[in-house]
This record gives C-alpha cells, structure tokens and sequence, in this order.
C-alpha cells in the first residue's frame, strides 16, 4: 500500500535490464491499482551466467532507483511472494496430455514473454482444456 499522493490508478511500467547487466535477460513491472495499491516485481531469466547473480537482492538494488524509491517511500508491505516463470518459447511446450490428463497454464510453458502475457495464456489454456 503506497502513500495516495503517488497513487496513480491503472498505470502499468515495465522495464527492460537495469540493474541487471548486459548479458543477462530480465526486468519489472510495477502495477498501480485499488485503493493506493501498488504490485511491483522484478523477473531475472535463469539462464543467467554469472553464479553469484542473486535475483533477490537485484530486486532490492531496483527497489532503490530514485524512480521506484520516491514511490515505494513510505508504504506498507501487504504480501510477497516469489515464483519461477518458465519461458523457453514454442521448442520448449512439452508434450501437454497423458492417460487421464494434461498440462496447461503456466506448467505447460504457455508464457507468452514478448507480450508479458502469463495469467491470460493460462486461463485461456484451462478454459480450452475444460
């Protein structure tokens, strides 16, 4: 929950590498939406190179741009949570049935990357699947 002074109901960023480096995929995005609610995460792709990159603590160093900061200043934590988003494209869709059942949604690899499409390719998969 963010001070209602930097509430800005339905704006929607997403950010492409900082602080992450050049040879490493990822960004954000931050979600206003609610009653001065604010969604905000940060996406690393795990075939990063280095083994010492942490995906958490790049997070807290977005956390801390003076864009994000001056927003998130002031708020209250309400919930967190982590997850892995598995993104190998079209080449990667397993094979998606078997005896008594079938993958779909996110398990399937249905995230579509370029469009930041998750949730939609999921439910649109389940409501096929049904």
């Amino acid at each position: 929950e963010i001070d209602p002074s930097k509430h800005n109901p339905g704006r929607v960023v997403h950010t492409v590498g900082w602080p992450l480096d050049m040879k490493t995929y990822g960004g954000s995005f931050i979600y206003h939406w609610g009653k001065n609610l604010l969604s905000i995460g940060f996406v690393v792709g795990l075939d990063y190179e280095n083994p010492y990159l942490s995906p958490y603590w790049e997070f807290q160093r977005f956390k801390h741009h003076p864009s994000v900061r001056k927003i998130l200043e002031g708020g209250t934590c309400i919930s967190y949570g982590a997850r892995t988003l598995n993104e190998g494209g079209f080449q990667s869709i397993p094979r998606l049935t078997f005896p008594g059942g079938a993958l779909i949604g996110c398990a399937a690899g249905f995230l579509n990357t370029p469009k930041i499409k998750g949730v939609h390719t999921a439910m649109k998969s389940g409501m096929i699947a049904a």
